[in-house]
């Protein structure tokens, strides 16, 4: 039952002490639980027998035959220093402290019954070098190939890897003597943006990333494969010839010209669209549809043509006349 409160005449319970002083109340602070006891538990002191059964079976099935909790189990375990019934979390015996260092984790780790981490941790916790071909000390000899040879060179001879034989020389203050990227020429100069960054790449030797930078600092436009950076003089090209010619000359798709003739305004010139004398003499003497498929064009083509030259219509009385008419010129060709 909660607590009453008398102001000699009624009392109040916590509840309607809160109702009337609002802000102006505050409940009495709860007692605080001791640290390191459980609520599953009670907080119960542990029997001798209790401590005896500890490491002779699993944390969790002591913690079950004992109602406590796992964590006070083991935290009891630890505290008394009764090792667990578990292979990977014994200690360590003197036997097997000698084989760290002097052989590698994973043959230890075989040895002993203890895993690989278990046996990288403990040979990090005693100060001891990875026994490992790779990971060996560097010895004199070895110091004296950095500096003669380059990096690939030094890896192959000592059986070490790449970033272990920079990581040893930048130990030694050693620099990169044997540079991997060569001064640029000013012929290799005058050829970046005239080809695809890759296309470049290949040909010098060189990746990707730096004939980008080189050519990026020296102010040189990129020569892509589908996005074309026009000069002044290939867009005077554009009108005089058809768009596959264009393309073909400069280098580019047939779709970046035809986007940059429609972005100037220019009409395109195509020679199917070209009428010859021949053909305009034609027109009229017989029926659009018949002349379309001879000229392989299109009726509304035919048609236009033959409106714009003010030709009438295929009749035949009308076609003998303009036979007769356009026959020398016909001869003639």
């Amino acid at each position: 039952m909660p607590p009453e409160y008398s102001t000699g005449i009624r009392k109040f319970s916590p509840r309607k002490m809160q109702r009337l002083l609002r802000h102006a109340y505050r409940l009495a602070p709860a007692a605080k639980r001791r640290r390191g006891t459980s609520s599953h538990s009670g907080g119960r002191e542990w029997t001798i027998s209790e401590m005896r059964l500890l490491g002779k079976i699993p944390d969790e099935e002591a913690a079950r035959l004992l109602r406590r909790t796992c964590c006070s189990v083991k935290t009891k375990r630890q505290k008394l220093g009764i090792p667990s019934i578990r292979p990977w979390l014994r200690p360590w015996t003197r036997e097997e402290l000698h084989l760290i260092g002097k052989l590698p984790d994973v043959e230890v780790a075989q040895l002993t019954g203890h895993s690989e981490y278990a046996a990288a941790c403990k040979r990090r916790e005693l100060g001891l070098p990875k026994l490992d071909t790779k990971c060996r000390p560097w010895t004199k000899r070895e110091d004296a190939l950095l500096g003669r040879f380059s990096d690939q060179v030094v890896a192959q001879r000592t059986n070490r890897t790449m970033s272990g034989v920079r990581a040893r020389r930048s130990l030694l203050g050693m620099g990169d003597l044997f540079r991997r990227n060569p001064n640029w020429t000013p012929a290799e100069e005058r050829i970046l943006g005239t080809a695809p960054d890759d296309e470049i790449a290949r040909r010098f030797g060189r990746t990707k990333t730096a004939i980008q930078r080189r050519r990026v600092g020296l102010g040189i436009p990129v020569k892509s494969r589908i996005r074309h950076h026009w000069t002044r003089q290939e867009e005077t090209l554009l009108g005089t010839m058809p768009d596959e010619e264009i393309a073909a000359r400069i280098g580019a798709t047939l779709s970046a010209v035809k986007s940059r003739r429609n972005e100037k305004g220019v009409r395109a010139v195509n020679p199917c669209f070209k009428w010859t004398a021949a053909e305009e003499a034609l027109l009229g003497t017989r029926p659009d549809a018949e002349l379309a498929r001879k000229f392989r064009r299109t009726v509304l083509g035919v048609a236009l043509k033959r409106r714009a030259l003010g030709i009438p219509q295929f009749s035949r009385p009308a076609a003998r006349n303009r036979v007769a008419r356009f026959l020398p010129r016909l001869r003639s060709l």
